[in-house]
């Protein structure tokens, strides 16, 4: 964890993730980020661009929407995929100068090792938070897309101020998906 005491240098923390949907496990972090670097804070939500798949199933705007409802005055950003780590790296870094003051440092946060081992590879300072610490379910996005894709109930999943949001754009989304 960084030092976040008033002489520590200006600090800004950036989760990455795809958010599709985000879940009570994302919402975790987001509430340990926004706690411990106020508005110093951004969300970047990947691959921005994706054409829609049981991955991707969610557009940008249906989880930057789901995100602004739980968030109304969080950073949030949306980037593509690039065909290169070192050019999605360059697209990621030229985001975060948007909101970046002279001489602040970046953190990277993720709920697990596996969620910044690509920032790790590449030198960056990342923290790692367990939002598997038993206030919250294991879970993961592709555990409640299957559970709408069944028709499971997500409640204990989703915050209740999305979950029905969610439910009736995955039910347009598949509509229209499961026609191709």
């Amino acid at each position: 964890m960084p030092d976040l005491s008033p002489a520590a240098p200006a600090c800004l923390g950036v989760y990455v993730g795809r958010f599709s949907p985000v879940h009570i496990g994302h919402q975790a972090l987001i509430d340990v980020l926004r706690r411990d670097f106020g508005d110093r804070c951004m969300v970047v939500i990947g691959s921005a661009t994706a054409p829609q798949s049981m991955r991707h199933f969610f557009s940008y705007a249906d989880r930057r929407g789901f995100l602004r409802t739980l968030y109304p005055d969080l950073t949030v950003t949306g980037l593509a995929d690039f065909p290169t780590d070192r050019e999605w790296l360059l697209a990621l870094d030229d985001q975060i100068a948007l909101m970046r003051d002279p001489g602040e440092s970046v953190v990277f946060f993720g709920g697990c090792r596996e969620d910044v081992e690509f920032f790790i590879e590449d030198g960056r300072e990342v923290c790692l938070f367990n939002r598997f610490d038993g206030t919250t379910p294991k879970i993961s996005a592709t555990e409640v897309r299957d559970a709408l894709l069944r028709g499971r109930d997500v409640g204990g999943l989703l915050d209740p101020r999305v979950a029905d949001a969610v439910r009736e754009t995955f039910d347009r989304n598949w509509a229209a998906f499961s026609k191709r």
